[in-house]
C-alpha cells in the first residue's frame, strides 16, 4: 500500500504513476496564493466580527481570538499546503498520451489519448512571471481536460510543441 510520500498507482491497467514532477518554485506561488485568499478570509471575518462586537452582546475578546484563529490557520495552511500538494502532483507524456496525477485528499488520475487532443495552451499570469513559470493546459472536444501549473517556461513550451507534434496539429495547436 502505498504511502502519501508514494504517488498512488493508477486505477486505469496497464498505466504506470507519471514520473515527472514540477519546478519546486510553484510551492512560492502555491503559498503566496493561500496567504492572499487566507487574509481575505481573514480580513472578512474581522468584519463581522466587528459587527458583531457593535450589534450583539458576544465578548470583544471572544471574537478577537476567533479572528486570531482564522490568521493562525491562514499561516498554517500557507507554510503546509504548498509542500503536500507538490509532492503528489505528476505528469508525464508516454505513448498512450498525456498523464496527470495529482490531490492529496482526492486523488485524481488523467489520462488524456493523444487523439483527444484539440488544443494544447501555455499561460503566465504576474507570479508566474516572478519565478519563471508557466502552466500547460490542454482541451479536448468536451472542454479543458487537465491544467499543469508549475513547470518552466521552457518545459511548457516544449510540452505545447511535443502535444501537437503527437497529435499532427502543428506548432501551437
Amino acid at each position: 500500500m502505498p504511502t502519501d510520500a508514494e504517488p498512488a498507482p493508477p486505477v486505469i491497467p496497464g498505466l504506470r504513476p507519471p514520473e515527472n514532477a514540477l519546478d519546486p518554485a510553484v510551492r512560492r506561488i502555491w503559498a503566496v496564493e493561500t496567504l492572499l485568499s487566507g487574509l481575505l478570509l481573514t480580513g472578512l471575518a474581522a468584519l463581522v466580527a466587528s459587527l458583531l462586537a457593535e450589534f450583539t452582546s458576544l465578548p470583544a475578546p471572544l471574537l478577537a481570538a476567533a479572528v486570531g484563529l482564522a490568521l493562525v490557520g491562514t499561516i498554517v495552511a500557507a507554510i503546509s499546503i504548498p509542500g503536500i500538494s507538490y509532492r503528489h502532483y505528476r505528469w508525464e507524456v508516454t505513448e498512450a498520451g498525456l498523464v496527470v496525477q495529482r490531490g492529496w485528499l482526492l486523488r485524481e488520475f488523467i489520462a488524456v489519448p493523444h487523439t483527444r487532443v484539440q488544443t494544447v495552451e501555455t499561460r503566465r499570469g504576474p507570479l508566474e512571471r516572478m519565478v519563471n513559470l508557466a502552466s500547460a493546459g490542454v482541451s479536448t472536444a468536451a472542454g479543458e481536460a487537465v491544467r499543469i501549473p508549475g513547470l518552466t517556461a521552457a518545459t511548457a513550451a516544449e510540452l505545447q510543441a511535443e502535444l501537437s507534434a503527437r497529435t499532427g496539429r502543428g506548432e501551437g495547436a
